[in-house]
């Protein structure tokens, strides 16, 4: 249907897992991207080769969101290749397990800097940029039901995306006066490599994860196309502060 044609989009951490599909369908939609990863420069490679299968236009750029040095430096050479940007997917997340009282002051800063502040600062560079170009745009940012159930040794990572599922509704208020809407993709359990550890190796907590889900499996990165594409696309042209929980009503409970 090409509902993205001529839109100039950003995915951070777009070199695979949920990032990677979100980008492919993007691209599937008329999108032109810059997709960003932090080390694993073959697998955003591979993403822009399917990519340019689809007669799109892409760049892949290094991106840690640990280093806040680095977003000003992103959104100069993205607003270089794009010309303009419509669209933002804050998606780069980063986690570790680890109990509550065993959590050191580094690893609670490196977990909120990835999943939290670099965010922030993204989303707000990106919508003063919106703003200058007077054309409106939409900004997506990929939470996790992390966001309102509690699991033990995440509580750092259920910090920073309730931070993030909030800073949203504060976004998107502040921002709808410039036609940017903010919504939020908050997933539930999904195959991707930050999850790899727990189902190679942890097979029985990672099937006992999967038996509270009540469609009873666990998500593909696939599963959040439709959500991103909606929210990204003018079919949500009226919606803004919104949360879409794809998790297989594992947050029903």
């Amino acid at each position: 249907m090409m509902r993205l044609k001529g839109k100039k989009a950003i995915i951070t951490g777009g070199g695979r897992g949920i990032g990677r599909a979100i980008a492919l369908s993007f691209a599937r939609e008329g999108a032109d991207l810059v997709i960003t990863y932090v080390s694993d420069k073959a697998s955003a490679d591979e993403t822009l080769r399917e990519i340019y299968k689809y007669g799109g236009q892409a760049i892949a750029l290094p991106l840690n969101l640990g280093d806040l040095t680095q977003i000003s430096q992103l959104k100069s050479e993205a607003i270089a290749f794009l010309g303009k940007v419509d669209i933002l997917v804050n998606n780069a997340g980063f986690l570790t397990r680890k109990n509550f009282l065993d959590i050191a002051q580094d690893e609670l800063f490196k977990v909120l800097n990835i999943n939290l502040t670099s965010p922030f600062i993204l989303l707000q560079q990106i919508a003063a940029q919106m703003q200058q170009q007077n054309t409106g745009g939409s900004i997506i940012n990929v939470s996790s039901i992390s966001d309102r159930i509690a699991s033990n040794g995440l509580s750092h990572y259920q910090c920073a995306k309730a931070g993030l599922s909030m800073l949203t509704k504060g976004a998107a208020l502040e921002l709808a006066q410039y036609g940017i809407r903010v919504n939020t993709i908050s997933p539930g359990l999904t195959a991707t490599d930050i999850n790899r550890n727990q189902w190679d190796n942890q097979t029985e907590i990672w099937r006992s994860r999967v038996a509270d889900i009540p469609l009873k499996r666990a998500g593909l990165p696939e599963d959040h196309v439709g959500a991103a594409i909606f929210l990204a696309s003018d079919e949500s042209a009226w919606m803004t502060g919104a949360c879409l929980v794809m998790d297989g009503g594992r947050s029903i409970f």
